[in-house]
């Protein structure tokens, strides 16, 4: 298999963790890359998302980084990415504390067959 289709099925596999993330939840980027079946894969998760095409209407925002144990925080260096994923998100029921950051016992996504 050719690397090119292998980044291929592994960006699609991706894309599919993704999509499956429901409103008001949110995923680590290795959280996602685990479900993907790509271990230590978090950088990989991110390289997708910028390659991703605007048509494919991902829910970009639900996948954040990981702070610590407990929390998640937005990745995106420029302000007006950041302040559109937050928008997002919040318009989507996800809260954040002053600090900026996300509880993840109060919206990680943990598929059920996880």
């Amino acid at each position: 298999m050719a690397q090119g289709d292998s980044n291929a099925q592994r960006y699609s596999a991706i894309y599919a963790v993704i999509r499956a993330i429901p409103r008001g939840k949110v995923m680590t980027y290795g959280q996602v890359a685990e479900l993907a079946s790509i271990p230590r894969g978090h950088r990989m998760v991110a390289t997708a998302l910028r390659n991703s095409d605007p048509t494919m209407k991902l829910p970009w925002q639900r996948v954040v980084a990981k702070r610590d144990r407990l929390r998640a925080r937005i990745a995106i260096v420029d302000d007006r990415g950041a302040m559109r994923q937050r928008r997002l998100l919040q318009k989507e029921g996800v809260r954040f504390e002053r600090d900026g950051s996300i509880r993840l016992h109060l919206f990680a996504w943990i598929p059920p067959d996880a």
